[in-house]
């Protein structure tokens, strides 16, 4: 797919000039900074099973501004070393691997092998604030703020288009977020881009349980149903404003899978839903879970709420 600005239009992302924007924080003559935003699912079916092994999915996407950061500074040798930031916790550390397993690395690694590797080394450090295995999208956020962080400071020709390439060869949701759009259609694996043209701002608190999910595990788990849902209803609601309608649109097929592998994930549900009498959704596989606010001061207390009475971290998310 191709990149776009964050102006997003409504058509599907066309080739451009306009640079790729998952977050350009700063630039200077030895490093780059980069946010690397997290996402929600406020959608998702699964309509298939793909040849390639993956599956068939339709799902929209919003971009928010719960961030980690990443800078990179270029290396004399092409050695791609990865660390955390000092202010990085040590539970946000666990589980996130700092060697070529990492999405970060493998981003690098592969936009250099597309210049035929001519292109020098670097070091990363990861200000990591989105928690692994939660469905935000955090990996997936790293490996697009990566690729544009490394054409930067490298200086190399790639265009969007060869950036977003690059993208759908290491995973299904890095293209939404190296698009720079607020909202978005996702097909195929997620890597085929159809912007919605959103102009309304959206609120969420969400929690995440301990345990976070395994993605192979509750796509294994679950059901492809014989007559998919369709994205196009909530598409609209976003694109002509309508968002209090939102509660009755929200949907994740996954959400039954993951409730039966992560029980401490469905007893979280079952009791924000006691707790706030609202309806509660799961972003990607999950294990995060969303309540949808009408305003940021709305949203500030629910999580205030949420953290005293239920004794969890809460996060307030804007779109």
């Amino acid at each position: 797919m191709h990149a776009s600005n964050s102006s997003c239009s409504g058509d599907s992302l066309s080739d451009s000039t306009n640079q790729v924007c998952c977050g350009l924080v700063g630039r200077s003559r030895h490093a780059v900074v980069v946010q690397s935003p997290a996402k929600l699912n406020i959608f998702l079916e699964v309509c298939g099973k793909r040849p390639d092994g993956y599956h068939e999915l339709d799902t929209v996407m919003v971009r928010t501004t719960f961030c980690d950061t990443l800078t990179v500074m270029p290396r004399d040798d092409q050695q791609l070393r990865l660390r955390f930031s000092d202010a990085t916790t040590e539970s946000l550390r666990h589980g996130v691997p700092l060697d070529h397993k990492n999405l970060i690395l493998k981003a690098a690694e592969k936009l250099r092998e597309f210049h035929g590797s001519s292109a020098p080394g670097a070091d990363f450090v990861l200000h990591k604030q989105i928690p692994p295995e939660s469905g935000l999208g955090g990996g997936s956020g790293n490996a697009a703020a990566a690729l544009l962080a490394c054409r930067t400071v490298w200086n190399l020709p790639t265009t969007d288009t060869e950036l977003h390439s690059i993208a759908a060869s290491l995973g299904s949701d890095i293209n939404f977020l190296l698009s720079g759009c607020r909202a978005a259609v996702c097909r195929g694996r997620g890597e085929q881009i159809f912007p919605i043209p959103m102009t309304s701002r959206l609120f969420f608190v969400a929690v995440r349980p301990a345990q976070g999910n395994s993605t192979p595990d509750v796509f294994r788990r679950t059901r492809i149903p014989e007559t998919p849902v369709s994205s196009t209803n909530i598409a609209q609601c976003l694109a002509d404003g309508r968002t209090s309608q939102l509660d009755n649109l929200m949907f994740n097929r996954l959400t039954t899978a993951a409730c039966e592998a992560n029980t401490e994930m469905a007893e979280l549900i079952a009791r924000l839903q006691h707790l706030t009498r609202r309806p509660v959704f799961m972003s990607g596989s999950g294990s995060t879970v969303f309540i949808r606010c009408q305003s940021s001061l709305e949203a500030r207390k629910l999580q205030s709420q949420v953290q005293q009475r239920l004794r969890v971290t809460a996060w307030h998310l804007e779109v």
